[in-house]
């Protein structure tokens, strides 16, 4: 009888630290962790138990908690904390509702009215969006009454009609799509009239034997990247004035979604060797090329035909006869300095062509800031 119930008392103590183990320490856990008084603190228990039985309990506990927080605060770290702990909560339309309430950034907008279609708060949400996009209207007529005449009128009416659609179609983004053709001439494929026509003209130095090859030193590959900073460009200057954020413009590409109702820029241009016509006869407008020595001595180092970008600027409003063409030729300046090698230096008469090209059109928009 003795061992037998020595063999029962065992068994029962290694019943106890069973039920310990596997049962109370995980009940004495949740009981502490469902009477934390910060969200921060009922985390231990999913720390420890991630699949334990009390999950649930706790998680409806920890979602009140977030809730009574945001009503009693809705402040951006009390939402944020919403979020963070408890995902897509029973009631995170309305901390959301909270967050749009407070957004200047229209995505947090239109996230809940994409997200709670049936929200009891989306119409409210709507008349924010709407108010936002009132906002950004007067800040154009506010740009447009203060360029005055230096703003293009049918420039102008146009880029109302834009915002309009914008609005209506609820966009806030526009594609641009570049079409780019070179014709570049070299100093040999000139006409003799021509070449004679430059050695009367430039008579310090011999042009023949001191002009640097065009197509040898302009670099098609640093087209992609300027054509980037156009982009980068275009936002600022055609987008700049509104608020941060609410409009933006992307470089259209092959992953590019673009859909019926979206806003393509066609931005067409070609690049060619800046001439001028003499007695008929096309000639290269030449510029020197010198370097400045660190005494501020100029020496002469060749000659360099300059280039020209034409540009044809081309948007349509989907749908309607709303359109706007625009042609320019970019003026690359009449000098140019700081530059390592002929390639460098083409770049940058280039990229002056470029920014020439977008003052101009927020000249005509009434954009200038």
């Amino acid at each position: 009888m003795t061992s037998k119930r020595r063999l029962i008392l065992i068994a029962s103590a290694f019943l106890c630290i069973l039920f310990y183990s596997f049962y109370l320490k995980e009940r004495l856990q949740f009981n502490e962790s469902k009477s934390a008084t910060t969200l921060a603190g009922m985390q231990t228990y999913f720390r420890k138990y991630p699949q334990g039985r009390y999950v649930k309990d706790l998680e409806i506990l920890e979602e009140e908690m977030a809730y009574k927080l945001v009503r009693k605060d809705p402040s951006m770290i009390n939402i944020s904390q919403y979020y963070k702990y408890c995902g897509e909560g029973r009631r995170t339309d309305y901390v959301m509702f909270q967050e749009v309430k407070q957004a200047s950034n229209i995505d947090v907008v239109r996230s809940f009215i994409q997200s709670y279609p049936n929200s009891k708060y989306v119409s409210d949400a709507k008349q924010k969006l709407s108010t936002m996009w009132t906002a950004e209207f007067d800040i154009y007529e506010e740009a447009v009454k203060k360029a005055g005449n230096s703003a293009d009128a049918k420039s102008v009416a146009f880029y109302r009609e834009l915002l309009k659609y914008m609005k209506l179609k609820d966009l806030s983004q526009i594609y641009i799509k570049f079409n780019r053709t070179t014709r570049l001439k070299d100093y040999t494929e000139y006409s003799a009239e021509a070449r004679n026509y430059l050695d009367l003209m430039y008579t310090d130095h011999p042009v023949k034997s001191n002009i640097t090859s065009l197509k040898g030193n302009f670099s098609e590959g640093n087209l992609e990247s300027l054509e980037e900073d156009v982009v980068k460009e275009m936002k600022s200057v055609f987008f700049g004035i509104f608020t941060n954020d609410f409009f933006g413009i992307d470089k259209a590409t092959n992953n590019s979604k673009i859909g019926p109702n979206d806003l393509v820029l066609q931005i067409s241009y070609e690049i060619e060797s800046q001439e001028e016509v003499v007695l008929g006869t096309k000639v290269p407008d030449l510029w020197t090329h010198t370097q400045t020595s660190e005494y501020g001595v100029s020496s002469f180092q060749g000659y360099i035909i300059g280039i020209d970008v034409r540009f044809n600027f081309d948007f349509k409003i989907p749908n309607s006869s709303q359109t706007y063409a625009f042609k320019y030729t970019g003026d690359p300046g009449s000098n140019i300095s700081g530059f390592e090698g002929m390639n460098e230096g083409y770049r940058i008469m280039v990229r002056n062509t470029f920014s020439d090209f977008v003052r101009n059109i927020s000249d005509n928009f009434g954009l200038t800031r």
